[in-house]
């Protein structure tokens, strides 16, 4: 089933390979399930230059694997391609967040990369190698590839004119799962019997739990010959949330042997919530052993009414302060109360089931409930732009009232593929006025992800520094972070306030510190409309169902929030690039000026036309300052559009047709490069096949007058029609062989000098002067081969000999 799967996505010079690696997986865990691919089609490679370019895939991986396997396969479409070196990234919630080249990210942005898997690889025209990356114990859930090429100077081709390499790299995902776990209730005593050398369980954690306790005890033997006390009955036991610990493999939590004797206790404070938790029993024989789980609640309050209400009022805050005072006073002796008597008063405590409390301080510290609040999630029109505020039973309020007794945990849900796309700002304002008291105020504040910080001694242990933030009543009022491509979780935050008198901590005199969260998502990295500052655009990617934000950077500017500056000289350089490609369609004013005076009058407008076009079009596609008179769609096509007529109707205006032809032949070129144009306007066959028929006009005109006259006669002005050709060719070999991305402005530039100069010398002369000439050469029977005069009887091209 798994060969007829894969041959479906992968063509037979891989198939063998992967399937023989499919084999050795099945049997690296020949306990495990069977193995689920997961493929993913082809996707485009391309060189880095902003996230837009990158290729990506996305991946689910389901619950209870044991390991995940992902394959990558780079490709070339031709075997003379230049082999590139591809870059592939891996992450667990969200997408990957780049840093290529050392680009740099705000001061203040925390990327949450450290779980990024990183492998790199080559590309070949047929596959040589597969780059593997194995996970082992994989979180379940999406799972997110970023792939690109290394950065090279591109050559600016025309589709068609030569072979234009594409790159492409292949995905193929499978995962090795654990067959039927065994759940292990929680609150009761329970026997367990071992059946596998590495046997697992799980345990459930519901929402509204402070500390985890699983015990186990009583391991014995089943079988009697092994019966020794001293003997190692449980070889090794790991516990972890959420995945499932591999032996060997999670060294942080796993413990040495246990004998007939012994016993150990797992204790977890703030574990993860909503979630579950594994335990692998290792042992060299069937067993059993007893175990429980116990846990302690701490469940999630509402912000009531009349405790906050009276602070939304900020700019009377040093007045409200005063106020409440004893009011604080009145409500902790309500909650010392419930502490007291909170298992003897069910009605009291529905009573006052919204204030929070705090245990006993002669209880153990790990069965401290701290207050937990809610933030509820307000979603606005735009993308990636969500706000969170606390949640009381009528109302909404980004406000927060801390006290310096005990911390305060707040908690807040991003959700998978909504919120994933764009930047978390999490912004921490401490409202505080030096009138209001001489102490020094801190605040500490910790964000975590996954399950609470914990709280030892009524203090704040932060798990990443990083995300630990520290304000201040003397110095720093605010206090903000931001983390881009935030990954799917509930997210926590942890407040304590203390009071210090000469850098001693003390009680603090006032017993109310307001706090307001800013708390919100939105695109890209700054606020406000200019999301990536001044010197980059946000762009809104979308990859079929994924849609993510990232900055543009512009006028040599790099980075994540395009901060990153590689040339002082950016902003005078974008303009003198803007200046090149627009003013050098000014060499077409000679060419339309002698038209004008030829009495070409067709031929010189079609050259302001492409003038005007190709200025407007090129001032509208700069990336820096750009200035667009109406769309750039409608700026692209009229300068391919007019570039082409310009040639066609110089080549009609060669080949001296009598005038009731011309029109036909100028209508007949609209119509044809209109069509080729709307086509596909950056393809080869749209500008060779108008140029191709616009030469047979004028080489079958000489042809058909040479034929008619029996010989074969000099064209006139031979000279000036080859230095034309010569610079025509010039301009189309500077079009399509020399162009590169980082030429472009001079080499485009110079490409519109060459075409334009060269119209000087292939436009004709005036009619008048034609046939004034014909006139004079009509004495000798070899006639002008342009010959403008017209009989009803005559053919096509009309000859006379006198």
């Amino acid at each position: 089933m798994i060969a007829i799967f894969l041959k479906r996505f992968f063509s037979t010079q891989h198939f063998y390979y992967l399937y023989f690696f499919f084999v050795h997986l099945l049997l690296f865990f020949p306990g495990a399930s069977c193995i689920i691919p997961e493929a993913s089609q082809e996707s485009i490679l391309q060189s880095f230059k902003s996230y837009s370019d990158v290729a990506m895939f996305h991946f689910n991986v389901p619950k209870e694997i044991l390991r995940a396997t992902w394959q990558f396969a780079a490709f070339m479409d031709g075997p003379n391609c230049p082999q590139r070196k591809v870059h592939i990234h891996l992450r667990w919630g969200s997408y990957p967040v780049l840093s290529v080249d050392n680009m740099t990210f705000p001061t203040n942005m925390y990327p949450l990369n450290n779980d990024t898997l990183v492998i790199s690889t080559d590309t070949f025209f047929e596959p040589k190698t597969m780059a593997v990356i194995p996970v082992y114990g994989p979180q379940a859930g999406d799972w997110f590839v970023a792939a690109y090429l290394s950065h090279w100077d591109k050559k600016v081709q025309q589709q068609g004119l030569v072979h234009k390499c594409h790159y492409s790299i292949g995905s193929v995902a499978l995962w090795v799962g654990a067959n039927n776990i065994e759940n292990i209730p929680v609150g009761y005593q329970t026997t367990l019997k071992t059946k596998e050398t590495s046997s697992y369980y799980k345990i459930y954690v519901p929402s509204g739990i402070s500390t985890l306790r699983v015990y186990i005890w009583g391991c014995n033997f089943t079988v009697h010959s092994f019966r020794n006390v001293y003997k190692p009955c449980i070889k090794n036991i790991a516990l972890q949330g959420r995945v499932l610990p591999i032996y060997n493999n999670t060294p942080s939590s796993n413990i040495g042997n246990l004998t007939m004797l012994d016993s150990y206790t797992f204790t977890i404070s703030s574990p993860y919530e909503d979630s579950y938790y594994y335990l692998l029993i290792i042992s060299d024989s069937i067993i059993e052993f007893n175990i429980k789980v116990s846990i302690s609640e701490c469940p999630i309050k509402l912000i009531e009414k009349e405790f906050i209400k009276q602070y939304l009022d900020v700019s009377s805050i040093t007045e409200k302060v005063t106020q409440i005072s004893a009011k604080n006073l009145k409500e902790q002796q309500i909650y010392n109360f419930l502490n007291h008597n909170i298992n003897s008063s069910i009605d009291l405590i529905d009573l006052y089931k919204n204030q929070f409390y705090v245990q006993k301080e002669n209880s153990n510290e790990e069965n401290k409930c701290f207050p937990r609040y809610q933030l509820v999630r307000v979603k606005h029109s735009q993308v990636f732009s969500s706000s969170y505020l606390l949640q009381g039973r009528e109302w909404l309020t980004p406000w927060l009232v801390l006290m310096d007794s005990y911390p305060i945990i707040i908690q807040f849900n991003i959700l998978p593929l909504v919120d994933i796309g764009g930047t978390l700002e999490i912004n921490i304002h401490l409202e505080m006025y030096e009138t209001m008291t001489k102490q020094l105020i801190v605040v500490a504040v910790c964000v975590q992800k996954g399950h609470a910080p914990n709280i030892l001694e009524n203090k704040i242990v932060c798990e990443d520094k990083k995300l630990f933030m520290n304000l201040s009543s003397l110095s720093k009022h605010d206090e903000s972070i931001l983390i881009p491509y935030p990954q799917p979780d509930t997210w926590y935050i942890s407040l304590q306030a203390t009071c210090y008198i000469n850098d001693h901590p003390v009680n603090c005199e006032m017993e109310e510190i307001l706090v307001l969260l800013n708390i919100h998502t939105r695109q890209c990295v700054f606020s406000g409309n200019n999301s990536c500052g001044y010197h980059g655009i946000c762009q809104e990617i979308h990859r079929n169902l994924l849609v993510y934000t990232a900055c543009d950077c512009f006028e040599g500017y790099k980075g994540w929030g395009c901060t990153d500056v590689i040339s002082t000289n950016s902003g005078n350089f974008a303009v003198i690039t803007t200046l090149m490609l627009t003013l050098s369609n000014g060499f077409f004013i000679p060419a339309i000026y002698l038209a004008i005076k030829r009495e070409l009058y067709t031929e010189g407008l079609i050259y302001l036309s492409t003038m005007l076009s190709s200025a407007f079009y090129h001032a509208c596609d700069q990336r820096t300052t750009n200035y667009c008179i109406t769309k750039f769609e409608v700026l692209q096509y009229c300068d391919f559009f007019s570039s082409i007529l310009a040639f066609w109707v110089t080549l009609v205006a060669m080949a001296g047709l009598p005038i009731r032809f011309v029109s036909l032949c100028h209508m007949l070129g609209v119509l044809l490069i209109t069509f080729e144009v709307q086509s596909d306007r950056t393809s080869l066959i749209s500008i060779l096949m108008p140029l191709t028929i616009g030469i047979i006009i004028p080489v079958g005109t000489y042809l058909y007058r040479s034929y008619y006259l029996k010989s074969w006669k000099k064209p006139n002005r031979l000279s000036k029609l080859l230095i034309g050709l010569l610079l025509a060719g010039v301009g189309l070999l500077l079009f399509s062989l020399v162009e590169t991305e980082a030429n472009y402005q001079y080499v485009h530039s110079a490409w519109h000098m060459v075409i334009a100069i060269s119209l000087i010398f292939l436009l004709p002369p005036a009619r008048t002067e034609q046939l004034n000439n014909s006139d004079i050469d009509s004495s000798t029977e070899d006639s002008e081969l342009l010959n403008y005069k017209d009989y009803p009887e005559s053919p096509v091209f009309t000859v006379i000999n006198r």
